[in-house]
This record gives structure tokens, C-alpha cells and sequence, in this order.
């Protein structure tokens, strides 16, 4: 087809846009306080009225629903909340329906934030039906003060509600009502009182065989390793087993903090300690924080162990913790402070849990000394299955060391010898082979570019319909991203006949710092090892954090004399 004179030529107009609605999110927020209080404020009930909301404006299309039940709207990190934001983030909602703004959140300057730049920022229209506020069609001079006001006033709600459900708690704690999610091990809640626990008939005899054998001179490891081997479930094992647990919270052992815990629990003696904890919003207190004060009720609930073996417990407890911190290292002002330079690091092989350094001093003939040792604190009480270990830190800082400065040594001897590889005169050869092939894969791109512009103008000249246009550009497309791809792979292949070329960047410069080094530090373990695991105290796996980029290096290097050498 002959090409026409762009001056005879019609004019293309192009196709209309075709109208598609925004992506709406229908996000429903419902405190447990808010359901109390107003039945109409149900999950249900705010979905149902959204939906019809959305159902009625041609303009949104909806695409989420997420809901966030039983949330206090005085925090913005909430699940279904959080989800919502990230479908944001990746493009899938563009528009955000909430039935008024306090379900959005009742935190004023939070909220704020999130009307006014974070929605703003991804382009995200955001509509309080009840409120009337739609950002589409807000008014910055009415809404500018409105929105903020109504914000402070659902905070100002908020607190007033926080201050009357901690007034509650405190009346009720006073009265001795205990509250518990779950009762403590030995115990179980009461089906007819939720204030209420009953003895557990089942685990009884075990909670009163721990308080016997700790009084009578069991250690708390002996009391925990003679648990496991017998077979006990452990307190979450057993939890989960009876079903008021549904995910693993604790040890699947029995370890002496459990039965540390146990034994200075009040509960077995038929009393408990209320509020312990304390989270009001008002006091602007948003975390569980530990309180000085509390409640401490007497002869609540039945007992499992009477209270002379409870305080015979609890002052040989006192006995151990003295002597415990009169010998933990501190003999004329001296303490052992060695640091943990393994730590997050070093893991037992066995239960695969972190193994911690214990630091001790101890008094010599002729004057105070230190020992440390890594254990792992669980191989004491399960060592059936979990081996003891006991690792001086001083022979795991030398052999760890060793390791480091080995591994140094392999990575500098594989750079020298690409080095010397790289200026063999076959590799100059490959090079420049690689080098033109460069050049013309780079003229190939521009005349693909080239072909792709020419061809809009054919396209803008009407030589071409829409149809043959979009097709053969598609093909341009395809070409030109093959000879991009190849181009980066030529480019990469350029880079390693580089002189100076020493592996992957950051592995490069991490070696090159410590290249000689003669001392273990934190910062050493923790640039080079990713992970240390633990099976006895001369056998180790050693995991490195540039384990795969020197492997790489070392392929390299000896592909490279295959190919040169």
C-alpha cells in the first residue's frame, strides 16, 4: 500500500476512552464495645448498607470486603486493615467506603493522616457514607475543618469509653472477680462461671508431685528432665490436646522456668493476684505495661497444695536465688562481662532452639577468674533427647575464628587467580569477541526502535488500521525485549573478564576489610556466619553468609581456566 501524504491525509481520532469504576474497598471496623452498645453497628449490618451504597453508584466497582471484628479503632494496626492497605500498595483498590469515619479509626491524629496524605498520596478516593465526606468531591474549606473535628471527636469518644471500661475492671477487680483467658496449668475454667476456676482432675497429682519434689530437694532441672522422661505433656502440649489452645505458645518440654513459675503461683493455694497488667487508652497507656499495685484475693477457688508447702517453696526459692546471685559473678567489685558475641547465631542441633552464653566468676587461690560457656538450657531438662552441651566460649571463639580466617583465604586465592586469569591474553580475546558482539546486539536495538517509531507515524498517517498497528508493534515488542535480555547477559559476561573483577559487590568488600584479621568480634561473626548449629561440643555446622556468592566465585574461576588456561 502506497504511503499517503500526511497532508491528504484524514485525521485518526482515537477510540473514547472506555469509563471504568474505581476499585472499591468496603472496609468494616466493630469494637467489642461498639456491638454492646448498638446492635445496628453489627458486622452484618454495615456490610449490608455499604454493599447497597456501592450497588447504587455506577462510579465504584466493588473488590473488597474486609473486615476487622471485635478492633478497637484506637490502633490503625489491624489485620483486615493492614490487608487492605497493601492491596493499596499494589494497585488493586483505588477507592475506600467506610459506613461513618469513626470506623476508619477513632485515633484523631492517625486518622488524619490517612484521610489527608496517605489516601491522597496513592490516589485513593475515600468515602464516609453517613458522615457525607466523599475526597472526590470535598469542599477544602468546609471539609478542611469538619473532617479534622469529627476525627477529635471520635477520639475524645473513644477515651471516655476507655475510662468507663477501666472504672469497671477496677470496681470489679476490688470486689476480687478474676478474669483469665485461660486457667492456670492444674486448673480449668468454669462452664457455669467465667470468674471461676475448678481443680483439673486430670493434671492435679502432677502440679502436687512438683511442689513435693522441690521441697524435698529436687533441683528445678531434675523436677523437668524427670517430667520428659516419664512422658508428662508439657503445659501446652496438654493444652492443645485438651483444645483451649490452638497454636504452640510455649516449650513443647517441660523447662525449669515452667516449673519456677508453677511453684511461686499463688493459684495453687486457692489465691490469685488481679491485674497484674494495665492498658487504658485514656491515661494514653495503649500496651499492657506491668502495674506496681493490683488486687490479691485470698481462698478464691479451691486449692491443690496447702500453704505450708507453698511457703516452704517459696523461702527455699529465696535461698536459691541468694545464693544463685552471691556466687553469679560478683567478688570485690569484679564481674564477669563477656559478651554474648554468638548470640541469635549459635543454635542447639537437637531442639533447635538458641543457645545462650552463661557467664560465671569464680574465687582462685591467688585471686577472682571468669569461665564462660554457651549451653543450650533445654538439653538439661530433656537430655533423653537433647544431649547436654556445653561449650567453652573461649575454644568457640578460636575455632570460629580459625573458620573465618580459612574462608578468607579461599575467597582472596580465587580472586587472585581470576585476576591473573582474567589478564591471560585468551581472555583479551574472548573479550573483545564479546565485546562486538555488544555492538551489534546495541544496533540491533536502535533499528528496532527506529522501526517501532516509524511505525507509529504510518500509523498516525493512516497507512496502517488500530488492529495491523497494535499487532505489528506487539512483534517490535517481543524483539526488543529478547535482544534487551541478551544485551544484560552479554553485559554481565563483559563485567567478569573485568581486571579488577573480585566476585559479587558486597561479598567483595566485606572480605577485603577483614583480609588478615587476628580477632573474633561481634561484628566479624555476624558479617561472615549466618548461622552456627550445635550437635556436641566438637561437632559444628557452619552456615556463611557469602557461602553462595563464593561458590559462584569459585565456579567462575574454574571455568574461567578451562577456558583461558
Amino acid at each position: 500500500m502506497a504511503r499517503k501524504s500526511r497532508k491528504e491525509s484524514a485525521a485518526v481520532t482515537p477510540a473514547a476512552a472506555e469509563v471504568k469504576g474505581y476499585k472499591t474497598a468496603i472496609y468494616v471496623r466493630l469494637s467489642r464495645e461498639d456491638e454492646r452498645k448498638i446492635a445496628s453497628e453489627s458486622v452484618e449490618n454495615q456490610m449490608e448498607f455499604l454493599k447497597d451504597f456501592v450497588e447504587k453508584d455506577s462510579s465504584l466497582v466493588l473488590t473488597g470486603e474486609y473486615v476487622d471484628r471485635h478492633v478497637t479503632g484506637t490502633k490503625f494496626d489491624r489485620p483486615e486493615f493492614n490487608r487492605m492497605i497493601a492491596d493499596i500498595r499494589s494497585g488493586k483498590i483505588n477507592c475506600v467506603v467506610v459506613k461513618d469515619l469513626s470506623r476508619l479509626g477513632r485515633n484523631y491524629l492517625e486518622a488524619g493522616d490517612y484521610i489527608e496524605k496517605i489516601f491522597p498520596f496513592f490516589g485513593v478516593r475515600f468515602i464516609a457514607v453517613t458522615d457525607n465526606y466523599d475526597s472526590l468531591t470535598s469542599n477544602p474549606t468546609e471539609d478542611g475543618l469538619v473532617v479534622p473535628l469529627k476525627n477529635l471527636i471520635n477520639e475524645a469518644y473513644a477515651k471516655d469509653i476507655s475510662k468507663k471500661i477501666c472504672t469497671s475492671f477496677e470496681n470489679q477487680f476490688k470486689q476480687g472477680i478474676f478474669f483469665a483467658t485461660t486457667a492456670a496449668y492444674g486448673y480449668k475454667k468454669d462452664p457455669e462461671d467465667p470468674h471461676m476456676v475448678l481443680v483439673d482432675e486430670d493434671v492435679k497429682d502432677i502440679v502436687v508431685r512438683i511442689f513435693t519434689e522441690y521441697t524435698g530437694g529436687k533441683s528445678l532441672n531434675q523436677i523437668a528432665r524427670d517430667l520428659n522422661n516419664d512422658g508428662i505433656p508439657a503445659p501446652s502440649v496438654y493444652w492443645q490436646e485438651k483444645d483451649v489452645i490452638h497454636k504452640q505458645k510455649y516449650s513443647s518440654v517441660w523447662e525449669n522456668k515452667q516449673i519456677r513459675n508453677l511453684l511461686l503461683n499463688p493459684i495453687y493455694i486457692g489465691d490469685v493476684q488481679i491485674a497484674k497488667t494495665q492498658k487504658c487508652y485514656y491515661k494514653g497507656i495503649t500496651s499492657a505495661i506491668k502495674r506496681d499495685d493490683g488486687y490479691y484475693v485470698e481462698n478464691h477457688h479451691e486449692a491443690i497444695i496447702d500453704r505450708d508447702t507453698f511457703q516452704r517453696a517459696q523461702e527455699m526459692m529465696e535461698v536459691k536465688r541468694a545464693e544463685y546471685f552471691s556466687t553469679r559473678g560478683k567478688y570485690e567489685g569484679i564481674q564477669n562481662n563477656r559478651e554474648s558475641i554468638f548470640r541469635g547465631v549459635l543454635y542447639c542441633g537437637h531442639c533447635g532452639k538458641k543457645m545462650n552464653i552463661y557467664r560465671r566468676t569464680v574465687k582462685l587461690v591467688n585471686g577472682v577468674g571468669h569461665y564462660s560457656t554457651y549451653v543450650c538450657r533445654r538439653s538439661a531438662n530433656n537430655n533423653l533427647n537433647d544431649p547436654p552441651k556445653n561449650v567453652k566460649a573461649d575454644d568457640l571463639d578460636a575455632l570460629v575464628l580459625k573458620l573465618i580466617q580459612q574462608h578468607i583465604a579461599v575467597y582472596v586465592d580465587a580472586k587472585d587467580r581470576l585476576k591473573k586469569l582474567n589478564r591471560a591474553p585468551a581472555a583479551s580475546v574472548k573479550k573483545a569477541e564479546l565485546q562486538k558482539k555488544m555492538t551489534d546486539l546495541e544496533a540491533m536495538q536502535n533499528k528496532i526502535n527506529n522501526f517501532i517509531k516509524n511505525l507509529y507515524e504510518d500509523f498516525a498517517d493512516g497507512v496502517f488500521t488500530e488492529d495491523d498497528y497494535l499487532e505489528m508493534k506487539a512483534g517490535y515488542i517481543a524483539e526488543l525485549d529478547a535482544v534487551s535480555a541478551e544485551i544484560g547477559e552479554v553485559q554481565r559476561a563483559i563485567d567478569l573478564y573485568a581486571a579488577d573483577y573480585a566476585g559479587d559487590e558486597k561479598m567483595a568488600a566485606a572480605f577485603a576489610k577483614y583480609i588478615g584479621v587476628e580477632s573474633i568480634s561481634r561484628e566479624l561473626v555476624t558479617t561472615f556466619i549466618k548461622k552456627i548449629t550445635c550437635y556436641s561440643k566438637t561437632r559444628f555446622e557452619v552456615e556463611y553468609t557469602f557461602g553462595d556468592e563464593l561458590q559462584e566465585l569459585l565456579e567462575l574461576v574454574e571455568q574461567r581456566g578451562a577456558d583461558v588456561g
